[in-house]
């Protein structure tokens, strides 16, 4: 169980490391859309290396449910991850990241929603919590914003890509079981990549195109390899050794580390409002899943 939570740590610190890059892609004049079909593209060469002989064998079973597969393929590889990439461009990692950390409230209210699934008095504190601690980090503390409305442009940008990944989290309870995970990956990196391909040609011909430098080389193999790749690997292993229930738990981390990664490596200033935002986010889901967590441990 151990070397499971290991697995499953080094998977979220890897994924913060993708904010950071993301973020310095920027300053590298980078477009985001070339940085994500670039992405994708190295990933799905990497993964049908080692896992399409895995992939081909299933084939079968990926044609009878490929509108749920091209679906997820294009919300997720394509859509959560270049409206990502453009929110790092417009806002700091510190700022982006944090305003992620509200994604487990985002997929209870979907649940609500979509599925009529109750909400305890617990969790509605835990939302309540959590949009409150959110709603300070995008604001900035100044409630001038919140009668005027002028939120950044890379908050909006932050709040569509979570609203994005919720959904992303949201249906994975419907991915196929007869499909292996890897398999899975495998195809959706190669729909996401694909799906990419008309916005890289856009970006390219209207905003600016892919600059090929060792730098941009340096930063589309990292997020290739170790994010996409080694990443999404640890976190599998990681569930399997876990367990799903005690896996979903970790990804709470994620705004933490790349939080913590944005001060340290891009020194970026936090501010009273991203300590007081992120301490009001962490009560409401702590608050949103303590009880779910004793339930399935039993305790």
């Amino acid at each position: 169980m151990l070397s499971g939570y290991l697995l499953l740590v080094l998977a979220v610190l890897m994924w913060a490391g993708n904010s950071i890059v993301g973020r310095s892609t920027g300053g590298e004049a980078i477009p985001p859309m070339a940085f994500n079909f670039w992405r994708w593209a190295i990933a799905f060469l990497i993964f049908v290396s080692i896992f399409g002989r895995r992939a081909w064998s299933q084939r079968a079973e990926i044609r009878l449910h490929w509108k749920f597969i091209c679906g997820f393929g294009v919300l997720s590889v394509a859509g959560f991850n270049a409206v990502f990439y453009v929110a790092l461009q417009k806002s700091t990692a510190l700022q982006v990241s944090l305003i992620q950390s509200i994604l487990p409230v985002l997929v209870l209210l979907i649940g609500l929603v979509v599925l009529r699934q109750r909400i305890s008095g617990r969790q509605w504190w835990g939302i309540l919590f959590s949009i409150a601690g959110a709603s300070l980090i995008v604001t900035h503390g100044d409630w001038n914003v919140v009668r005027t409305l002028a939120l950044g442009e890379g908050d909006l940008w932050a709040l569509g890509a979570v609203f994005m990944w919720a959904w992303q989290a949201f249906l994975m309870r419907w991915k196929p079981k007869t499909v292996d995970i890897m398999a899975f990956m495998t195809v959706i990196s190669f729909i996401g990549a694909a799906a990419m391909v008309p916005f890289y040609l856009w970006e390219t011909a209207t905003v600016a195109p892919m600059p090929v430098t060792q730098t941009s080389i340096l930063f589309v193999l990292y997020v290739a390899v170790m994010a996409s790749f080694i990443g999404t690997t640890c976190w599998n292993e990681g569930t399997y050794r876990a367990g799903a229930a005690q896996a979903g738990y970790f990804g709470n981390l994620f705004p933490i580390f790349a939080g913590a990664l944005a001060i340290l490596i891009l020194g970026e200033q936090p501010e009273w409002y991203h300590g007081a935002g992120a301490v009001s986010v962490l009560i409401g889901i702590w608050l949103a899943t303590a009880q779910h967590a004793r339930r399935a441990t039993g305790n």
